[in-house]
């Protein structure tokens, strides 16, 4: 066999074939440069909610999120992942019957010539949606465990300054507009000297929008309905059940105030917060999976960042 001249030349061809592989390696697709509209539109967004300009670091965080989404936007059409949703199926016909508002043509035609116009290659909304749909199949497909009691009982020690739940407060209360503040000490009075009950009492004052029971607030909650000086003011009195307490200065105007009920401070227990805790460590996971998903996708792509 040895002797052969085709076995020669069919060795001499594969040497030859796997030398030329060695010194010209197929080219890796290129990825990026990441796109300069989506990439203002993030630095845009971060300039207007943070009040300053973007850093470095930020930026080439910006450029990794760009090029990751990139990726799986890719990965996903490779996948044919497109044809397979319906709700891409819904943006693709919504997008035709606004190309043409007078179309006749039924959904099935419309989504096939939203395909043939490359639709889903152009549509932000559709580029997002796949972009999900890979997370969501690389996360189906990868090994991930779910988290054990020792593994939650661990998280809740590490975070439990998380779970201090702070004071909370059942209360009614009487209104005064800020026009009508100086009859507040004859309110009071009026309470104090016939030992109103708060329904009796609410009747001396004036309407409130947001109402006037409201059950187990903290100072946040307070805050967001009655002003940063009401919920100071309230708590600073450490005030207990069953205590009338005022006046109280809102952005509204003045309170009286009815403790109906206090909660203490209170960390809670790991058995009330142990479906939260195993929560976040499984999207932790998912997030991980992810992530190394596309460290490992990216070795096949040849990246540039700008």
């Amino acid at each position: 066999m040895l002797k052969k001249p085709w076995l020669h030349f069919l060795v001499l061809g594969l040497f030859l074939f796997m030398a030329g592989r060695w010194a010209f390696p197929v080219p890796k697709p290129v990825l990026g440069p990441p796109n300069a509209a989506r990439l203002q539109a993030m630095t845009e967004n971060y300039r207007q909610f943070s009040r300053a300009e973007i850093s470095t670091e930020v930026l080439s965080r910006f450029i990794d999120a760009e090029l990751r989404d990139e990726l799986l936007f890719r990965e996903a059409l490779q996948r044919g992942l497109q044809y397979r949703d319906a709700a891409i199926e819904q943006r693709i016909i919504r997008n035709m019957r606004f190309l043409d508002a007078d179309t006749q043509a039924d959904d099935a035609t419309l989504i096939a010539q939203g395909y043939a116009l490359r639709l889903p290659l152009t549509d932000e909304v559709i580029r997002r949606r796949l972009v999900q749909i890979m997370e969501r199949l690389i996360v189906a497909t990868a090994a991930t465990a779910r988290p054990t009691p020792d593994e939650i009982a661990t998280r809740y020690q590490r975070d439990v300054s998380r779970y201090l739940e702070p004071p909370r407060y059942t209360f009614s209360h009487v209104f005064l507009s800020a026009e009508r503040v100086d009859e507040m000490p004859g309110l009071i009075a009026a309470v104090e000297a016939e030992q109103m009950n708060s329904e009796q009492a609410r009747a001396l004052g004036a309407p409130f929008l947001s109402g006037y029971d409201f059950s187990l607030q903290s100072a946040d909650q307070m805050t967001r309905v009655f002003g940063a000086v009401f919920a100071q003011e309230l708590t600073a009195l450490a005030p207990a059940l069953g205590d009338w307490i005022g006046p109280i200065t809102s952005v509204f105007g003045q309170h009286y105030v009815f403790i109906a009920a206090v909660q203490p401070e209170r960390t809670m227990p790991l058995e009330e917060v142990s479906l939260k805790i195993e929560g976040a460590l499984v999207r932790e996971a998912e997030e991980r999976a992810v992530d190394d998903w596309v460290d490992n996708a990216f070795v096949g792509y040849e990246v540039v960042r700008s």
